[in-house]
């Protein structure tokens, strides 16, 4: 082992090149280099860091090694020689920081940014660090929020409960719907952390990671990283039902229940007066009915938790709007054939690929080293998917288009539930749903005198031949 540190005068600034850790262990045991590269080819970890102020010995250079194994093993290599410099001028100080938000998640680290309900912020006197150490006054209404969903409650019903009882946000703020969501669903109140989608996991044993800070704990608090599963669960599932994009993000376990999409959810908008004599104007979005309200069918329903909202069951809106739409389509929409416009990146996305690809080739056989190309391949791959979610938009709107100037009532009863709520959206801009007169019972006949719809007049510029 190679070392240029001095034991007599103590120093953070040195270079040493060591066999790496593994394949020393291997040897330890009477293996061989060969049997344990086993047709991989062999490399060095290079790992250089400007100054590793963090507690311990060369935990900065610790981690890039980490880093360029995982990185040698996804290229079918092995790394068999560390060599080092420590505290020394490095050329390239942003592929580390990235590198370093990911260490630091699979460390446990603490969470940083502003104060999170639940955990004290960050004081200088005492010293303490932000998002560390629980908040003994607000730790109680977090596990009721935790414990209120799982066992069913709406977001906009906790929410309305925590406004009614007093507690303020993290900001002194009143609480909502989302600011509850967020909480809840994030997963730092069991000790878990979602770096780029998913839960950081231990490489070696594929558990959740846990934090070095205060969480729930199972069987202290009744709640724990299986409840938030089940939370997440039942998050996806909602999302699916109301034909929103998954994601990367949620629980790790598969929904088992079938998408239900609701074609008005967004374009209605509550029409209450709220205490300011203004209208709320939030967003109706479809729920299903469960229990002894099953019976009546789903409702499309108010998301404010501060307003008493409106509410209305989906079959009679939807038989209503769609017939509108149907009728305003009769009359505006157009026989000629649809102009198709060819997407101005269509070869793009292509090129960037071979680029790629001829990047790769060239790392894997040596002509470049993965420190001079990790941030360009990054790069390319941000482009790629950027490229790709603009063409996906593209063949949307096209199909929306052709949709709209070739339609027929035949062809309308072909299409699905997701393409009625794009030309939907297209020609409706909204739809204010007003309050039951007072005096009229919720379960008189349906009045679609309530229902005031805004059409968009872009829509409005053709019309059908005879």
């Amino acid at each position: 082992m190679l070392d240029t540190r001095d034991p007599e005068r103590p120093s953070r600034t040195f270079s040493r090149c060591f066999v790496a850790p593994a394949l020393q262990a291997w040897l330890d045991g009477g293996g061989t280099v060969e049997g344990w590269l086993h047709g991989r080819t062999p490399l060095i970890s290079y790992a250089r860091i400007s100054a590793d102020r963090l507690d311990g010995d060369s935990v900065g250079v610790t981690r890039q090694h980490r880093g360029n194994t995982r990185s040698a093993a996804a290229l079918g290599c092995a790394v068999v020689l560390h060599y080092e410099d420590n505290n020394l001028t490095a050329d390239r100080v942003r592929a580390r920081t990235a590198r370093s938000r990911a260490d630091r998640a699979e460390e446990g680290g603490v969470y940083a940014g502003p104060r999170r309900f639940g955990w004290l912020g960050a004081s200088t006197d005492p010293h303490r660090i932000g998002n560390k150490h629980r908040n003994d006054e607000e730790w109680p209404h977090l596990l009721s929020m935790i414990k209120a969903r799982a066992a069913g409650g709406s977001w906009r019903g906790i929410a309305a409960d925590l406004n009614r009882r007093g507690v303020r946000t993290a900001r002194e703020g009143r609480w909502s719907e989302q600011g509850v969501r967020g909480l809840v669903t994030h997963p730092a109140w069991w000790g878990g952390r979602v770096l780029d989608g998913a839960l950081v996991r231990d490489p070696a044993t594929g558990e959740p990671v846990i934090g070095r800070w205060d969480h729930a704990d199972e069987a202290r608090d009744g709640v724990g990283c299986a409840t938030w599963i089940g939370i997440m669960n039942e998050v996806r599932a909602g999302r699916a039902r109301r034909g929103l994009a998954l994601g990367r993000a949620a629980a790790p376990e598969a929904i088992a229940r079938a998408p239900r999409v609701y074609l008005f959810s967004g374009v209605l908008r509550c029409g209450r007066l709220n205490d300011l004599g203004q209208i709320c104007r939030s967003r109706l979005c479809g729920n299903r009915a469960t229990g002894r309200n099953a019976k009546y069918g789903d409702y499309y329903r108010c998301g404010d938790p501060n307003c008493r909202g409106v509410g209305r069951r989906v079959a009679p809106v939807d038989a209503f709007l769609e017939g509108l739409v149907i009728g305003h389509l009769e009359e505006h929409a157009t026989d000629g054939a649809p102009h198709t416009a060819a997407w101005r990146g269509e070869e793009k996305p292509a090129e960037l690929r071979a680029a790629r690809g001829g990047i790769e080739s060239s790392l894997v056989s040596g002509e470049v080293a993965w420190d001079d190309v990790r941030d360009l391949l990054m790069r390319l791959g941000r482009h790629i998917e950027s490229l790709e979610s603009e063409r996906r938009e593209h063949a949307e709107e096209q199909a929306e288009e052709k949709l709209l100037r070739a339609w027929s009532p035949e062809k309308w009863a072909r299409t699905t539930v997701h393409e009625k709520r794009a030309v939907i959206t297209r020609i409706l801009a909204s739809v204010l749903v007003l309050p039951v007169p007072e005096g009229v019972s919720d379960k008189a006949p349906f009045d679609p005198a309530l229902l005031i719809p805004e059409w968009r007049r872009e829509t409005t510029s053709g019309r059908r031949a005879p």
